[in-house]
């Protein structure tokens, strides 16, 4: 389903990100050697070699810093629809999803890449955590090393889409809902806040 493709599309990118951090510092560290060298031929060749070494960056971290606001401002706003006070206790949000309840309403709202849905107790069908990590290759040489970072990033972005709490509803257009929660304290407290309020209210 569209909903989902477009949940495991999210671990893809979230995972991407990290590779993506790790060239572009290498590629600003590795200009950083010529910008001293780069300034003694004049000023604005320097200014150029800063640029190129260090835009990239820069981009990176203003990217990232936006996608956090937007995050913020749709989680604000899933938890006013849901009527859910941020810090109450009662929802949790990491990387772009969330999940809120609602215990007067005794409602349930998820939240995923800004889009939410608000199910009542009735149309949970059920939920689980899972935890997965993803096993390493290691290559011996430059193609066997390259291939291995290929393979290890696969591996952990596979292991990205099968960890979390995992709620099913009664939604023939999302019938299944992801939700980024990666710490086991966490997942347990939220199993045992959907047990208390779902099977025994």
């Amino acid at each position: 389903m569209k909903f989902q493709r477009d949940a495991e599309q999210q671990v893809k990118r979230e995972t991407d990100m990290g590779f993506l951090w790790t060239v572009t510092g290498l590629w600003a560290l590795l200009l950083s050697f010529g910008i001293s060298a780069a300034f003694h031929e004049g000023g604005l060749f320097g200014l150029a070699v800063m640029l190129v070494g260090w835009g990239p960056l820069g981009l990176l971290i203003w990217f990232v810093f936006n996608r956090a606001t937007k995050r913020e401002a749709a989680h604000a706003a899933m938890l006013n629809e849901a009527g859910v006070q941020p810090s109450s206790g009662c929802d949790h949000t990491e990387k772009g999803a969330g999940i809120a309840i609602n215990k007067q309403a005794k409602t349930l709202t998820m939240l995923i890449n800004g889009f939410w849905k608000t199910y009542p107790y009735a149309d949970v069908r059920g939920w689980e955590t899972r935890k997965e990590r993803a096993g390493e290759v290691v290559g011996v040489g430059l193609a066997a090393g390259t291939a291995a970072l290929g393979a290890n990033f696969r591996a952990e972005r596979a292991a990205a889409a099968n960890t979390g709490l995992f709620v099913t509803v009664k939604d023939v257009e999302n019938p299944k809902w992801r939700i980024e929660m990666r710490d086991d304290g966490i997942q347990a407290r939220w199993m045992e806040i959907l047990r208390q309020e779902i099977n025994e209210s």
